[in-house]
Parts: structure tokens; C-alpha cells; sequence
């Protein structure tokens, strides 16, 4: 995902007036960093039923009812080259680490075409929309819960529906994975944005450690193959103390790493700037230490001309 500079900008200054959060780095159901959400309901009390076989002539779909709290999130990725199933195999991988069974995988022609496409339950467009010659449906089930998926990709846009039915985002954490020093370069042009996950601070401080650090040779890295590229740096951290404060630390602690792309890596100042935006973009919970150590970090954020 390519962002300009202006969008940067209009990001940063709505990230610091409003909170939101975000559950695509820890969470089973994994998906781009330049997900977005735009649709999201909650129902205490259901009834559902989910897909578990593709359309037969004779027999139609198979599925099964359950009964519960149900979530429905719908997201866009936009400008994304990624497959259907390239985004969709890591998310069947990490629920089948959760013990959930895939009942049903298909897509477009396998699962019956339109015929399939006309019995799924789909939120209103324009927050979800369905290719019928390009979309793809997974049913998990474990115990008495159930994940309904549903993708689809138009365009460079996919669109992505999830049903939660007896289960909750927080069941479905993962340890995170950090990617190696090879992939952040790549993450980074893929998703326009990456998490510098191997820093290290000195509690309530912008000391950077003296490292060295993976994550910022691999972005000097990049930055020295992409020369007409730049990137913003922007701070984070966990809801202990005030906002204020946190602020201005979470942006000490990005103007730390810029500091050390200028001095040890060489890079021209020109091409980083920092800042930072406290607890207001939180990658999960702040409930445990744990949690609050992943909420405390950097982001390299990429800009091209």
C-alpha cells in the first residue's frame, strides 16, 4: 500500500482525537495491516446458520444452526495484489492451531458459483460487496462455536466479512510472530506499514538500546534500495499515566530510532520524521503486562512520492 504524505498527516492528526483499535497482528483471523474496518455489529442472542458443504443441484447447502452472541465485522483492503487464497491460507492455518475444524473451503466455482453466492447471508453494500466470478467461504467450527468468512476481491479491493458466532476476538490470540530480518523489507512495501518489534527501552524511558537491531538495519536496508522513498515514524504506547505524557514519550522513543537511522545507517534526515500518539492506537488490550508490553512500540509508516 503506497500512502502520501498528506494522508499521513490526516491519519496522525485522527489517530490523536479519537480512539480506535485494531486486532490484525495477534489475532487468528490475521489479516494486512492496511485492513480497515468499516461495518461492525454485535447481537447478545441469535440464532444462525453457517455454511459447511458447497451447492449440490439436488441437495443445495449443507449447514448448521447455532445459537449465541454473534459479531459481524466487515473490512476493505484496498490496493492489495494479494490472492483470495493468499490472504485466506494463513487465517485456515492459525484456526486449525486454535483446535477449529474447517468444515467448509471453497471458492467461486467449486462452492456452486451464483447459486452458492445467493444463499449467504451478506452485509449491505457498499461495506460488503460479492464477485461472483471471484470470492471465497470459510466455515470453522469448534464445540459450540462457529467463524463465518467470507472474501472477495474486486479489483485490487477485497472485501472481507467475519461472523463470530460463540466466541470472541480475545479467544483467538496468537503468540506473535516476528518477521525476520529478510521479510521486514518486504512487509514493508507490501503493507505500507511495519511494526519495529525487536527495540529495546529502558522502562519509562526513550533510552534506545544499544542493539544492534534487525529491524532497523533491514529498514536502513530498504531505504537505501528505494531511494525515492520516505518513512514516518510514529510511537506508541501502553494506557499507564496520563495521555499527555504518553504522548510526548511515545514520540521521544520514535525520534530515538530516527536518530539512530541518521547516525549509525547514514540515512538523510530528510527522508524520516517522527511521532508519536500515545495509547490512542492500541494493538490489543491493555489488561496485562503482556499486553501492555506489545502495545508499547514503533511503527515505520512507508511514503512515496
Amino acid at each position: 500500500m503506497i500512502i502520501t504524505q498528506r494522508i499521513v498527516n490526516i491519519f496522525i492528526k485522527i489517530l490523536v482525537s479519537c480512539f480506535f483499535s485494531t486486532g490484525t497482528y495477534l489475532f487468528a483471523l490475521e489479516l494486512p495491516s492496511s485492513a480497515r474496518l468499516v461495518f461492525s455489529d454485535k447481537n447478545e442472542f441469535k440464532n444462525i446458520s453457517v455454511e459447511i458443504s458447497v451447492w449440490d443441484k439436488k441437495k443445495g447447502i449443507s449447514r448448521l444452526d447455532f445459537t449465541g452472541t454473534t459479531e459481524t465485522k466487515v473490512y476493505q483492503i484496498d490496493g492489495t495484489s494479494l490472492t483470495l487464497d493468499q490472504m485466506l491460507q494463513p487465517i485456515i492455518a492459525n484456526l486449525s492451531a486454535k483446535q477449529f475444524s474447517i468444515e467448509l473451503y471453497c471458492a467461486t466455482k467449486v462452492c456452486g458459483g451464483f447459486n452458492f453466492r445467493k444463499n449467504l447471508t451478506v452485509s449491505n453494500p457498499p461495506f460488503m460487496l460479492i464477485n461472483v466470478a471471484n470470492y471465497a467461504v470459510i466455515t470453522a467450527v469448534k464445540n459450540n462455536a462457529a467463524i463465518s468468512i467470507i472474501a472477495s476481491k474486486l479489483g485490487k479491493t477485497i472485501y472481507l466479512q467475519i461472523i463470530l458466532i460463540g466466541t470472541a476476538e480475545y479467544d483467538l490470540v496468537l503468540n506473535q510472530k516476528k518477521p525476520s530480518k529478510d521479510n521486514y523489507g518486504a512487509k514493508l512495501a507490501e503493507d505500507g506499514t511495519i511494526v519495529l518489534d525487536d527495540l529495546v527501552y529502558r522502562s519509562g524511558s526513550s533510552d534506545l538500546g544499544e542493539g544492534p537491531f534487525d529491524s532497523l538495519s533491514a529498514l536502513a536496508k530498504f531505504l537505501n534500495s528505494r531511494p525515492e522513498s520516505s518513512i514516518v515514524l510514529v510511537g506508541h504506547s501502553d494506557t499507564v499515566g496520563e495521555l499527555n505524557k504518553n504522548i510526548q514519550l511515545s514520540k521521544n522513543r520514535a525520534e530515538a530510532v530516527l536518530d539512530r537511522l541518521i547516525k549509525r545507517y547514514d540515512i538523510d534526515p530528510s527522508r524520516i520524521s517522527a511521532q508519536g500518539i500515545g495509547f490512542l492506537s492500541p494493538r490489543t488490550n491493555n489488561s496485562t503486562e503482556e499486553a501492555r508490553k506489545k502495545n508499547r512500540r514503533v511503527e515505520a509508516i512507508l511514503i512515496m512520492p
